[in-house]
């Protein structure tokens, strides 16, 4: 960018509306052609002033030199609070701080290689369950393990009938979210429409699996019989500055959080990567390779993860050209200066990892899945706001390292015993932008079992 002021563009839309409309009817375009507009991009959706943020210096600015000027957005704080409480993911300010805070250290990397063994265990599990030549949704079988695997470190309990209710539960209410995001004018919660009937139904069944939960651990704790998962880690849990521990609806708010950011990230991703795999050929047979050598044939190990490099290349390309967090939202608390120009109070700010990832200027042919792009951990030299599937700055994702150590090592389990086939050769994908960027339709394929990892003579491709 240099030292040059960017200019500030503008998208005109509808007189009433804006760009409510083109943002409603095809998103993902809507970001991605905004984004080539120009580094800021101003536009209304509603009556809600718009600015599309897409160049790294920029970004870097709102999410890390900004942050103390920004706060949740309103809607998506009302929207989110329904489900998920006063959590991470909607909170501000002195509590949100103290919540990082306390619940940090139960997601730190070390603390997430602890788990690596149940990840491991749920994927054999699941992958026992599978048949040779059945046709799946790899979106949803994905989606099962993750969740089973999530719900297992909450709880360290025998968790398919809790993971089974929540899998019944977070769809319909994600579903609800998006359309009252994409809603002009948002219908007032006391109503009793059919829709807030269902979604308080949906929110009160997940609330009560959850606080039976930390009912249950508190009795246990109290009675000594401690543990490691998170849900005991956050019953005793004491603010180091404060000296305060969280009450059970304080809990209850980030256990459903973690729920909700905990399992589909990993699923969505994992689920691309068996896309092009199934898609490319050359890609397939390298994972193998590196599968063979490092792993011959048994489960892998945490300290396998520094030499299963291709395998990490795949999870990353697909977080790239897939991330599950599309758009990212920040509302403006203080009046800012943002590239030279006055942001007034009040206005939104968003952020596309999806258009940004996808743009020509920042990537050599950026709709190309590319997994040698992170060789030698490429990622280390590019600007750091380049590539940011996870956010950045103090509300950076707080289970990236989860998420990250969790696909590696489930990829390297899976691809052992699986491959998963396209029905047919030029099988389309559609993206659906919803809460999460996922596939339409879900991601049928037919699954065939290994016997054993055939790769010999295997080159990288190029």
């Amino acid at each position: 960018m240099g030292t040059a002021t960017p200019i500030l563009f503008e998208r005109k839309g509808h007189w009433l509306l804006g760009a409510l409309g083109a943002f409603r009817e095809d998103r993902l375009r809507f970001l991605t052609d905004t984004a080539q507009m120009g580094p800021i991009v101003r536009f209304r959706l509603g009556p809600r002033r718009c600015y599309l943020v897409s160049d790294p210096d920029l970004v870097r600015e709102v999410l890390v030199t900004r942050h103390p000027q920004m706060a949740r957005d309103p809607l998506v704080r009302r929207i989110l609070e329904k489900t998920l409480g006063g959590g991470l993911l909607t909170s501000d300010g002195a509590y949100w701080k103290r919540q990082r805070r306390m619940i940090a250290p139960a997601l730190h990397l070390q603390r997430v290689r602890g788990y690596a063994d149940l990840m491991v265990e749920h994927a054999l599990a699941a992958a026992g369950h599978w048949r040779d030549g059945e046709e799946t949704d790899v979106e949803q079988a994905m989606d099962q393990l993750t969740l089973s695997i999530v719900t297992a470190a909450l709880f360290r309990v025998d968790s398919r009938v809790h993971a089974a209710t929540v899998a019944e539960t977070l769809p319909g209410l994600q579903e609800i979210a998006r359309r009252q995001f994409d809603r002009p004018v948002q219908i007032p919660d006391w109503l009793p429409t059919p829709e807030h009937r269902r979604q308080r139904e949906l929110s009160a069944r997940l609330n009560h699996i959850v606080m039976e939960a930390i009912s249950a651990r508190r009795a246990r704790v109290g009675e000594g019989d401690g543990g490691d998962d998170l849900l005991t880690m956050m019953v005793q849990m004491t603010d180091a500055e404060t000296g305060e521990r969280m009450t059970d609806e304080e809990i209850r708010a980030e256990v459903i959080t973690l729920y909700l950011a905990g399992y589909e990230t990993t699923a969505l991703t994992l689920t691309y990567v068996w896309y092009e795999l199934a898609r490319q050929p050359a890609l397939a047979a390298h994972f193998q390779a590196e599968l063979e050598r490092v792993l011959g044939g048994r489960p892998p190990r945490i300290d396998d993860l520094d030499q299963l490099h291709y395998t990490r290349m795949l999870f990353k390309e697909a977080l790239r050209l897939y991330p599950p967090a599309y758009f990212m939202v920040r509302a403006v608390a203080e009046p800012i200066t943002l590239g030279g120009h006055a942001i007034p109070r009040g206005s939104v700010l968003l952020l596309s990892p999806f258009a940004m990832h996808r743009d020509p200027s920042l990537w050599d042919a950026p709709e190309r899945f590319d997994p040698t792009r992170f060789a030698d951990d490429a990622e280390r030299t590019w600007h750091k706001f380049k590539y940011f599937p996870f956010g950045g700055g103090p509300r950076i994702c707080i289970g990236n390292q989860f998420a990250l150590v969790e696909g590696q090592l489930l990829l390297a389990t899976l691809g052992q015993l699986v491959e998963f086939e396209l029905l047919q050769p030029d099988q389309p994908l559609t993206l659906e932008p919803q809460i999460t960027l996922g596939p339409k339709g879900g991601m049928p394929m037919r699954l065939h079992r290994r016997a054993r990892p055939t790769t010999a003579g295997a080159t990288a491709p190029a």
